[in-house]
């Protein structure tokens, strides 16, 4: 399928969301949240399965973003 084209950014926007995509449906991803929800709602975290959403993505896309642990922290 093809998007209408703009600019650079626009393409960068499909590839994150594409990749966010794969992410949301993927087994690893159902898994984590669903682990993740448990453990909020016990601890009382408003909303848990938002937040339990936010960090199961973050957490898998860090993780694609460095495979080999070779995170560099934010300077």
């Amino acid at each position: 399928m093809r998007y209408p084209y703009v600019d650079r950014r626009d393409e960068r926007l499909i590839e994150l969301c594409r990749e966010v995509a794969r992410i949301c449906i993927s087994d690893e991803f159902k898994r984590l949240h669903r682990e993740m929800v448990k453990l909020y709602r016990k601890s009382g975290v408003p909303d848990p399965h938002l937040v339990a959403f936010q960090d199961s993505l973050f957490s898998i896309f860090v993780e694609s973003a460095h495979p080999e642990g070779s995170f560099e922290p934010f300077t």
